[in-house]
């Protein structure tokens, strides 16, 4: 019998590379080990909602940060829906999108922005259905009037008439001032109404506020209807009639000024003008 020493006997090759192991029977290399299986191209997440998949805006005001949905700025007001279509330059990231590079409004002030974002956005639900009166001081909706007049929010500059002209505290020459500067012509003339037929005569200070040619001209009207009725000053429509004819064109210019808050870009049509119907209300008392 020969004999095979043992240093002519050939290792046999491996079958399985040096890089590899042996995993339950199989062979499997270091990458199928240690790589997770690939995923699809891309798989479906959902589609988003059309009301509910919010954008956000970043604006400056004064020295405070504000991030927002921009929906509202976006859909409900004309200033920011035509600002925010317009395009930027090539590689120029566009406004509001970081705190770094917000939307920055100058001349505003940080305490009028917060009560437009209080209406706009409101944070507690539940004091608006249990304490609506309290909700918003007059303070607060003067602000959203006059913020939502500037950027063209129109059922926001609406809402704000409407809760202030429910207000107690609102007087005549509160409606006076607020509807010269506001574009509020209804304010107008229900204010001079207001003064032509209270019972105390107009003070210094309310002189000086509507101005003295104004005051003069309501002095004039309440002296007139005094003179046309022989009492101690009743309230009916004469002071209506004089405060009409008094201030007529100053009315007229009032209403077209309005004109581009409207739904319709017309002055506001009335069959009844805000003082006639002052008059009947305080009639009925």
């Amino acid at each position: 019998m020969r004999m095979i020493h043992k240093d002519q006997i050939k290792p046999q090759r491996s079958l399985v590379a040096h890089d590899s192991a042996v995993v339950e029977g199989k062979v499997v290399r270091p990458t199928e080990l240690d790589l997770p299986m690939a995923s699809p191209s891309k798989a479906h997440i959902g589609s988003r909602h059309q009301n509910y998949y919010m954008e956000t805006i970043t604006f400056k005001v004064e020295d405070c940060i504000f991030k927002v949905p921009r929906c509202h700025f976006e859909h409900k007001s004309e200033i920011f829906g035509t600002t925010f279509t317009l395009p930027t330059g090539d590689g120029v990231r566009a406004e509001g999108q970081t705190d770094e590079n917000p939307v920055v409004l100058q001349g505003i002030r940080s305490v009028d922005f917060q009560a437009l974002l209080k209406v706009l956005y409101p944070l507690d639900l539940q004091q608006i259905l249990t304490d609506k009166d309290r909700w918003m001081t007059k303070e607060e909706w003067i602000s959203v009037l006059k913020l939502s007049t500037k950027w063209y929010f129109l059922d926001t500059r609406n809402l704000a008439i409407d809760q202030l002209n429910s207000r107690a505290d609102m007087g005549g020459v509160d409606r006076i001032l607020l509807a010269r500067q506001y574009d509020v012509p209804n304010w107008l003339q229900m204010g001079y109404a207001d003064l032509a037929r209270r019972t105390a005569g107009i003070s210094r200070e309310d002189a000086e506020k509507i101005g003295w040619e104004t005051a003069l001209q309501l002095c004039q009207v309440r002296e007139n209807a005094l003179k046309t009725n022989n009492s101690s000053y009743p309230r009916n429509l004469e002071r209506y009639a004089n405060v009409e004819g008094a201030f007529g064109e100053e009315f007229k210019q009032a209403a077209l000024a309005s004109a581009p808050y409207t739904s319709t870009g017309e002055p506001p049509e009335m069959t009844r003008t805000p003082c006639e119907t002052y008059y009947d209300e305080e009639s009925d008392e």
